[in-house]
């Protein structure tokens, strides 16, 4: 047994909701070496596995615990004994992937695969197994940076910061940040900006459950495990422009920061099956206030022996890489301008003419 996905990667564009999904097809190619043989049984099956990698009360050696198997489809390509001769035969197949269903996940808390799996069966009782894992990812289209306001009482800082919509694992990524409010007229004082850090963390949520045969020897039968890691960080000491001219004064720092390929980040998964993952972006400001001098220039400032750690959280939507953005019920069909509508006419033949 072999096979051919004749299918583009399988990418279900858009969130949950609103994704028309991703189409799977290709061939599935049975070779046969003997002049002929005859099948009982021809079948291809496509299943979706889950692993919760962490069960309840420590039941990891329960398999119905830990692990739950879905049949999305089937094909039965023939039921009844039907003889083959020498050679390599072809069966075509073909499936929608819905919309909703989770991409394929591997964390530290859960497994979130799809495989295709053939089995023939010859009359002489021989069984022929064939098993391809399959890929299926979830793109969210680019759209328009998102913009956020923090504010810092009782100081009258304020931040502003520019995020781009979407982020992928393994790439760069840009976002701005305006410190507003760093000159107190009144006291004579100004904010100093000393250092920016951020870090990009990931959180991993899974429900685990007990089976059957299980659930009356554990006091709870459901238990909600998280997992928090660090995917990307980094930090600023310098770099950073500032303008004391202004009314209040203003910091405007520009952060190039990116998700590793050896971070082995998962994209943004939502709540399905018990299994969740999302990410959040942290950034920290370590300001220290001073002295200024009347006419707010670089020299004569002292310390006044205050600090501040202004702290600022943001949701980030880290996802697949969306190539063309295209999804499968989008695709025109090809046009052929040089084809024309009819058939062209006959020639009228008169004998003796």
């Amino acid at each position: 047994l072999s096979m051919t996905i004749e299918s583009p990667p399988l990418v279900c564009y858009g969130p949950a909701k609103e994704s028309s999904g991703a189409l799977l097809s290709g061939l599935l190619h049975l070779t046969v070496e003997a002049e002929e043989q005859k099948f009982d049984s021809f079948i291809l099956t496509l299943t979706q596995n889950i692993l919760k990698k962490r069960a309840v009360y420590g039941h990891s050696g329960c398999n119905e615990c830990a692990r739950t198997t879905e049949t999305l489809n089937t094909w039965r390509f023939f039921t009844s004994p039907v003889p083959l001769t020498k050679g390599v035969h072809t069966y075509p197949f073909s499936f929608l992937f819905p919309g909703h269903l989770p991409a394929t996940t591997d964390n530290c808390l859960a497994r979130i695969s799809y495989t295709l799996s053939a089995s023939a069966t010859t009359t002489e009782g021989d069984e022929i197994n064939f098993n391809q894992p399959i890929k299926l990812s979830r793109a969210i289209l680019p759209g328009p940076d998102k913009h956020s306001i923090r504010i810092f009482p009782p100081t009258n800082l304020s931040a502003s910061i520019d995020l781009p919509s979407v982020v992928h694992p393994g790439g760069d990524f840009n976002f701005d940040i305006r410190l507003d409010g760093v000159l107190n007229r009144q006291k004579n004082t100004r904010w100093r900006l000393r250092k920016t850090s951020w870090r990009v963390e990931e959180h991993s949520r899974t429900i685990s459950d007990v089976c059957p045969h299980r659930a009356t020897k554990v006091p709870e039968t459901v238990i909600e495990h998280e997992d928090v890691r660090i995917i990307g960080s980094g930090e600023m000491k310098r770099g950073w422009k500032h303008d004391f001219d202004t009314a209040d004064g203003k910091f405007e720092v520009t952060v190039d920061a990116n998700i590793p390929t050896y971070a082995e980040a998962s994209c943004k998964l939502e709540p399905s099956n018990g299994v969740s993952v999302n990410h959040v972006l942290i950034v920290e400001m370590i300001v220290a206030e001073e002295y200024a001098s009347g006419a707010y220039q670089r020299g004569g400032a002292t310390p006044t022996g205050s600090a501040r750690v202004l702290r600022m959280q943001f949701h980030l939507t880290v996802t697949s890489r969306s190539g063309l953005g295209i999804s499968w019920d989008e695709e025109a069909p090809p046009m052929y301008e040089d084809v024309p509508v009819a058939p062209p006419e006959y020639g009228r033949v008169v004998e003796g003419e």
